[in-house]
């Protein structure tokens, strides 16, 4: 059975494909969005149990309403219906000897800064150095920005000072950012994120949960006449006269498109959902090697008070208690992602955890506090050497260790491995950035969101766009609608 042809046919309902739907339509090309889940949003979907709204994702907005999200629901003329809350509080580091409270002000960075410096240890006359690395960092010209963008944060560093905790920390923080490590991560795309971030001030969480962005575009696209469905897993895109021209769901059913627009990872699209066949050698062999960055385990975990006062904590764990940001090496840091990379608990476990219910209380019952925290963890495609158990109780441990007295607030905790993330975001090895922020797959030379296959566009985490997690892809989504519509009007999709 076929149904009616669409101009745009987008898969997936994640921030790159929510976006680029809602814009689409907004152009006034007829628009079909699908979804395999039960439930829109991909990583920032929900469920919900005992009253509390549970996030799928473990998520903050670093730039709120102020960057591409905001910019993506102002086109839409849906700005006003999504609240950003800030919290001048966000966050805290926590654990190791680290005590550091993060405030949501440009005023802050400096003091923070000092904090961080102090509590590692940096002796005086490094101070110069460190204060340097900071000032240059955070206010990097655009020109030089393209210049690190294929040389690695660890390079950007090192230039400053070799100070083993302040990489340590800096590895913290960037994993936080592209969930990979900062001795293989673009400095370029460090900079040109912290930048962003540093003006916006506005790191937040929308009330009414991280989905509410995705729902507020979808509304609007369907505002403008777009299809809406879900439950509609595709199971390949359609070829005709060499060019993608439709999509065939799991149920049989098939939709025809002059464009498809694909939001899952560039290499489950060329190779599964399109064909090797259809594409260039050289495109085939680009998209095979592409990095991708870590999966993650989560908790869920309902409290029977309010125990945290922030937004989020990134709390700092050492499961056999020998690593210390004060007294490591740089070997030991490396050592901790090589670990990661190979399926081994690392000395090294930091969590990152939000508290949404700190910014929406109704997003708990009264008195309640919801929080979800993760920490890095290899793809699914990777052999673990220790069981998913081990990394379990290691986050456990560090919680334990950071909130002393938490387990006894415990309502109940819930685990969501690495298997689920990958089941429900739908990228083979569930990585968190399909196309990692990496050297030689950011800027200039990120993947194109125009693929060689004519009628074939790519939105996401996947290609185009710059910045941390939700905004890439956001960014992104608004750069595949502006190429759509443009190809469009030029005649460049029959």
């Amino acid at each position: 059975m076929t149904e009616p042809i669409y101009d745009v046919i987008v898969i997936g309902t994640g921030m790159g494909g929510s976006a680029c739907g809602a814009l689409s339509a907004r152009a006034g090309l007829k628009t079909l969005i699908l979804e395999k889940n039960p439930r829109i949003g991909g990583a920032c979907s929900y469920y919900e149990k005992d009253g509390f709204h549970v996030d799928f994702g473990t998520h903050l907005f670093t730039c709120g309403g102020e960057g591409a999200i905001g910019e993506v629901l102002r086109r839409v003329g849906a700005r006003s219906r999504v609240e950003f809350v800030q919290l001048r509080r966000f966050s805290r580091i926590l654990g190791l000897d680290m005590n550091i409270p993060l405030y949501n002000s440009l005023l802050s960075i400096f003091r923070t800064s000092y904090r961080i410096h102090h509590q590692l240890g940096i002796r005086l006359r490094e101070m110069p150095d460190v204060v340097r690395l900071n000032y240059n960092f955070f206010r990097m010209p655009d020109e030089d920005i393209e210049k690190w963008d294929d040389r690695t944060m660890e390079e950007y560093v090192m230039q400053y000072s070799q100070n083993p905790g302040l990489m340590a920390i800096t590895n913290v923080v960037l994993a936080l950012y592209f969930v990979y490590p900062y001795w293989k991560t673009s400095a370029g795309e460090g900079a040109w994120a912290s930048k962003a971030m540093i003006k916006a001030q506005a790191i937040s969480y929308p009330k009414g949960g991280a989905v509410i962005v995705h729902q507020t575009m979808l509304d609007a696209a369907k505002d403008r006449g777009a299809t809406v469905l879900t439950q509609a897993r595709v199971r390949k895109i359609l070829v005709e006269k060499g060019a993608a021209c439709g999509v065939e769901l799991e149920d049989g059913r098939k939709f025809l498109g002059r464009a498809v627009v694909s939001n899952g990872s560039l290499k489950d699209t060329v190779f599964n959902l399109v064909g090797a066949q259809h594409f260039p050698e050289d495109y085939r062999k680009m998209t095979d090697g592409l990095e991708q960055a870590h999966n993650a385990v989560q908790f869920k975990i309902a409290l029977d008070r309010k125990v945290i006062k922030e937004g989020s904590l990134i709390v700092l764990g050492s499961p056999h208690g020998d690593f210390r940001p004060k007294t490591t090496t740089v070997p030991q840091v490396h050592r901790v992602y090589e670990d990661l990379l190979s399926g081994r608990l690392p000395e090294l476990v930091p969590l990152y955890l939000v508290v949404p219910s700190n910014f929406d209380p109704s997003l708990a019952p009264p008195g309640k506090q919801i929080i979800i925290l993760c920490t890095g963890a290899p793809l699914t495609t990777s052999k673990w050497v220790d069981p998913p158990e081990v990394w379990e109780e290691a986050m456990m441990k560090a919680l334990r260790e950071a909130i002393p007295g938490i387990e006894r607030h415990i309502l109940w905790k819930e685990v969501v491995g690495a298997k689920a993330i990958e089941s429900w975001i739908g990228k083979t090895g569930g990585s968190c950035v399909s196309t990692a922020q990496v050297p030689g797959q950011v800027g200039k030379k990120r993947p194109a969101i125009r693929s060689p296959l004519p009628g074939l566009y790519f939105a996401g985490d996947q290609a185009g766009g710059r910045g941390i997690g939700t905004e890439l892809a956001a960014r992104s989504g608004m750069e595949c609608a502006e190429i759509l519509d443009s190809d469009f009007r030029n005649g460049r999709i029959s």
